[in-house]
């Protein structure tokens, strides 16, 4: 069963492309079903016309972490802050269900799927108020069994928030967000 498991990790691996050569290594412990931070995220080079849009979208990627890093606990409550922030500012309002939906769930897999619905929401935000630096917008072609799903980063490298540990490095830079 393991070499199955083994079998079928590596085949995704190979059909998304990654490339080894250019991956840092990221542990994550897995006994018990605990796993320790294994990515802390890069540091936030963009700026924002305002600090209510900056804390949607810090609070947004803190989310983001938490899913890479396939910790349902801290993503619901990283979510129920972020549903705070995005009080402060003017949204649509599919943005704060999909926050709400991700801070009422203890269930990884939901919480990813209304991550893409998140990512839509901040996406607008973040292009009509970003002033000065860089952020990535980033896709992995196989979430939601193949439909393929968007985030967006501080940095180029993938961190893959719909697979975390599983695929880590699973994705592509699409566009730049500046």
């Amino acid at each position: 069963m393991k070499k199955i498991a083994l079998t079928l990790v590596g085949v995704l691996v190979l059909a998304c492309g990654e490339k080894k050569s250019n991956q840092e290594t990221v542990t994550v412990n897995q006994e018990e079903g605990t796993h320790e931070l294994a990515y802390s995220g890069a540091k936030r080079d963009a700026e924002f016309r305002n600090a209510e849009v900056a804390q949607v979208y810090d609070d947004y990627n803190a989310l983001k972490i938490a899913l890479v890093n396939t910790d349902a606990e801290a993503a619901q409550t990283l979510a129920q802050k972020l549903v705070i922030s995005i009080e402060a500012v003017e949204v649509e309002a599919s943005l704060m269900k999909a926050a709400e939906a991700i801070a009422n769930s203890e269930n990884i897999n939901e919480q990813r799927a209304q991550f893409e619905n998140l990512t839509a929401g901040v996406k607008t935000l973040v292009e009509e108020n970003i002033t000065s630096g860089t952020l990535y917008y980033q896709y992995c072609p196989m979430a939601f069994d193949g439909k393929g799903a968007y985030w967006i980063a501080n940095e180029k490298k993938v961190f893959n928030p719909y697979f975390g540990d599983v695929m880590l490095n699973c994705g592509t830079v699409d566009s730049e967000i500046n």
